[in-house]
């Protein structure tokens, strides 16, 4: 099914090399990340089964808080661990007018780096921190 193609894609690459990375011989970053780029994974976390369908279950939850907030109240919402910004992606656009602050959060600085330049139409409202809860 196409609709599996993100999963298949990902295992394709990655397995042949699966051992040498649970060994530590090579970086699982790269794996997942080769040389920085999303575009492997991202679909992962946005167009794949699982996760279309626990986005889609956020997008009702956010559609039905924002529809029952008093007039002139805004959400402040904090995503930790937004990685690649797959949820974010989601629920941005049902955020818009209804946010003070969304607060897209991560360990790493390059996912931090690459979701500002991708989520800059909602600069307006949003701020990038880095966190490490560990």
């Amino acid at each position: 099914s196409p609709r599996l193609w993100p999963e298949v894609n990902l295992a394709r690459r990655c397995a042949p090399q699966l051992a040498s990375a649970l060994l530590g011989t090579d970086a699982y970053q790269e794996l997942l990340f080769p040389g920085g780029s999303m575009e492997m994974t991202l679909p992962v976390y946005e167009d794949a089964v699982v996760s279309r369908f626990y986005n889609d279950c956020l997008v009702a939850a956010v559609d039905s808080i924002v529809a029952c907030l008093p007039d002139g109240r805004l959400l402040s919402v904090v995503e930790i661990g937004a990685g690649t910004g797959g949820t974010a992606s989601s629920v941005l656009p049902r955020l818009q007018g209804a946010c003070q602050q969304y607060m897209f959060t991560d360990v790493s600085e390059v996912f931090l780096n690459q979701a500002q330049r991708r989520f800059a139409e909602y600069a307006g409202f949003m701020r990038f921190e880095l966190l490490n809860i560990d």
